[in-house]
């Protein structure tokens, strides 16, 4: 299962794409404006993510509407080649995510403050997938039906949001492990990013019901390494190193 951060904080994701696990980031309207992102400013931001991580980007739109949502998500793919684009899965998404998801835009990565040079640009070209189909993230699922209609209408991720579920007393790993066995069972291409996930259990559970991706919040993620007893034992070997220094 990969290890991704949802999140829009630049020194959240430096932090965990230094421990080498990160391999996305999930970002939404609420994480910009946490992270003090004005929508002039919002193309350089994800540029600056891209820069950081070198991982795949998701940007939600805020259109309601087909038309909009089509149009803002062409706008975001030519930010990036890094960038996928997140849709919410209603009507109006559905329609977006099929014309998008036939739609060809190259990432010019205009106004990007490192695109002189940029390794990431050359690498894309070089494998010549600058020009692209955008990839497409289908947010706010909360039903297996909704996801098999997203994929069906051409999202490459659906992201079912375990801890929303739980809230109002529904099983989230549960929809996990259902949209897990029935993409297995109707052999469907598509990821799974389990999404608004609370604690550290919540992560272990969906990686056993099937995930293929995980986005926590920094919070999350380093609480996944931490355990007392790893400290613990640790410190006693430091101890016993010390003392074997002192008795020579």
């Amino acid at each position: 299962m990969d290890f991704y951060l949802d999140t829009a904080q630049l020194e959240e994701v430096r932090a965990a794409a230094a421990w080498g696990v990160l391999r996305g980031v999930t970002t939404n309207p609420s994480h910009m404006a946490r992270a003090g992102v004005r929508e002039s400013e919002m193309r350089g931001h994800i540029q600056e993510l891209c820069w950081i991580a070198d991982v795949p980007i998701s940007v939600e739109v805020v259109a309601l509407d087909a038309d909009g949502m089509v149009a803002q998500g062409l706008d975001f793919a030519t930010w990036s080649p890094h960038v996928v684009v997140k849709l919410p899965t209603t009507v109006e998404g559905l329609k977006a995510m099929a014309r998008l998801s036939r739609s060809e835009v190259m990432a010019s990565c205009q106004g990007c403050a490192h695109v002189t040079d940029c390794p990431i640009r050359a690498r894309f070209a070089q494998q010549q997938r600058l020009t692209r189909r955008p990839e497409i993230n289908a947010t706010l699922i909360f039903t297996v039906n909704q996801a098999l209609l997203a994929l069906a209408a051409g999202a490459s991720y659906v992201s079912p949001f375990v801890g929303r579920l739980d809230a109002v007393g529904e099983d989230g790993v549960a929809l996990v492990a259902d949209l897990a066995q029935t993409l297995r069972v109707q052999q469907q291409p598509g990821k799974i990013i389990a999404a608004a996930l609370r604690h550290p259990v919540h992560v272990t559970a969906v990686a056993r019901a099937g995930a293929h991706i995980a986005t926590m919040a920094y919070t999350i993620l380093t609480q996944l390494i931490e355990h007392p007893l790893t400290t613990a034992g640790l410190e006693a070997f430091l101890q016993d190193y010390r003392r074997s220094q002192e008795e020579r």
